[in-house]
Order: structure tokens, then C-alpha cells, then sequence
């Protein structure tokens, strides 16, 4: 007898299916308990991202690439306190870990956050570094876009960058167009607008993913189900596929195998 749960909208009976969080910060979640009943509820793909030095040290420790994969950068928001030698040292962490890691990320710019030319100047010079990092590594990014699409947008383009994720996506149908023709994915997160709801009708089925931002947004990974019900409802597919199009785009982004989906390295966080 197949196992079911309860959906969050209109407490349907579902089967169980795999499924995948293509950004969330669990190097945060202090207990194990939540992870490993993320895994067992069926999310069996989950990337974690660093965003500074101390994150991107714990991704890296918790990460088993079975079921937890690591991302490492610099963040917009906290390069603005960096100095030179902290950065050079996680430009160093990410070439040292090029072959474990699945992204450099979280990186990109935001400017709700540096409300100075000086700060924004400083994010940008950092994202230019982390930039060139991934490409001289052969690696995707995870770019965060706050207030700041125009110029994420125009740096990874004219970078050349070929394989780019903007997470916790909030640009507009114009700008989705713009990611689209581009070839780069986005991600949705597990709570619905108009605005996204437009710019997701926009996207091509293949270069979405489904996000938890987890747990600063998302409680878990497991509230990515939600994200794949908001993508299965603007792209009028039932959950299931939803869902198997949520974990092939993420696998194929990351350049994740099909792996056998077990527990380990989950005792690690004793």
C-alpha cells in the first residue's frame, strides 16, 4: 500500500514523490530531526548554500552529495563587511572543494540592502570575483537579485556565464523573458504571488526549480511541496509531474547523478 500525506491546500491524499530544494541555508537548522524527516517525506535532493565564511565551512561539513549538496560564496549582504584576505580565503575554499561542491553560490547583489554607491560598489567588485571563480572552475552560480536585476542580469551576461540559477526569483514577466532567452533557470519559493505566478507562465517548464530559502523563508525543505503546487498550478500539471520536472531541472542544473538516495552523513551533525 503506497504511503500518503496530506496536502497543504485542500487536504488531498497524495502519494509520496521525490523532491528537490534547489536553495536553502540547513547548514541553520540546528536540529538533524528536520533534515532527516525532510529526506524521509521524500525530499531527496537538497542544496544548501553558504554565504560567508562560517556557513560555507558547515555546507561543506554537512553536505554528503547523496542527498545534501553544498554551494559556497560570498553574499551581497555579507561581503560588504569583508575584507580582502577573508575573501581570498573563500576564493581558495572554493577552488580547494571545486570537485565536491555543485554551484558557487550564494552570490549576486542587493540593493535594498547597500543603499550606498560605496556598498554596491563592493558587492559588485565581490560578485565579479565569485564570478570569475565559477568560470575559471566550469561551475553554475546561484545568484541572489534584490532591487538589482538589471545589473545581475547584465554582469552574468556579459561574463558569459552559461549556467545560471536566480534564486528566490521576484523579477517581473519582462525579466523572466529576458532569463529565458538567456537559457538560466529560476527557482520559485514556497509561497505564491501575482507577479511570480506571471513571470513563472513565462518560463520554459525546464529551467524551473522549486526553493525553500529554508529555514529563513521555508520551515524545511519540506515546504518545497508547496512551491511544486504553486508551479503545478500555472503550468497545469498535476503534482507528481510537477514535481519529477522540479527534481530532473535541479539534478540537470547541478550536474546532479541519480544517486541512491540514503542517509548518510546526517550523523555527522550529532
Amino acid at each position: 500500500m503506497a504511503t500518503k500525506q496530506l496536502t497543504k491546500e485542500g487536504l488531498e491524499l497524495k502519494d509520496i514523490v521525490e523532491l528537490a530544494d534547489a536553495h536553502s541555508h540547513i547548514d541553520l537548522i540546528t536540529n538533524p530531526i528536520v533534515i532527516k524527516d525532510a529526506i524521509e517525506y521524500g525530499v531527496k535532493t537538497i542544496i544548501t548554500d553558504g554565504v560567508d565564511t562560517r556557513s560555507n565551512m558547515e555546507c561543506l561539513r554537512i553536505s554528503d552529495n547523496v542527498n545534501i549538496f553544498a554551494a559556497i560564496g560570498i553574499d551581497p549582504e555579507h561581503c560588504m563587511a569583508m575584507k580582502d584576505d577573508e575573501i581570498e580565503f573563500n576564493v581558495s575554499l572554493i577552488k580547494e572543494n571545486s570537485k565536491k561542491i555543485v554551484a558557487v553560490g550564494e552570490i549576486g547583489l542587493d540593493y535594498k540592502l547597500a543603499t550606498t554607491a560605496e556598498a554596491r560598489e563592493k558587492q559588485k567588485q565581490v560578485f565579479d570575483i565569485m564570478l570569475d571563480t565559477a568560470l575559471d572552475l566550469d561551475l553554475p552560480v546561484s545568484v541572489h537579485s534584490r532591487e538589482s536585476f538589471a545589473d545581475v542580469f547584465g554582469m552574468v551576461r556579459d561574463k558569459g556565464m552559461k549556467k545560471v540559477h536566480f534564486h528566490f526569483f521576484d523579477g517581473d514577466e519582462a525579466q523572466a523573458k529576458e532569463v529565458a532567452e538567456s537559457g538560466y533557470y529560476i527557482s520559485v519559493p514556497p509561497y505564491k504571488s501575482q507577479k511570480r505566478a506571471k513571470a513563472l507562465a513565462v518560463m520554459p517548464s525546464g529551467r524551473i526549480m522549486g526553493e525553500t530559502d529554508s529555514p529563513i523563508v521555508g520551515s524545511s525543505p519540506k515546504s518545497v511541496e508547496n512551491s511544486v503546487m504553486f508551479i503545478a498550478g500555472i503550468k497545469k500539471m498535476d503534482y507528481a509531474n510537477a514535481a519529477r520536472l522540479t527534481v530532473e531541472n535541479t539534478k540537470a542544473f547541478f550536474n546532479i547523478r541519480y544517486k541512491s538516495n540514503q542517509l548518510s552523513g546526517l550523523g555527522r551533525r550529532q
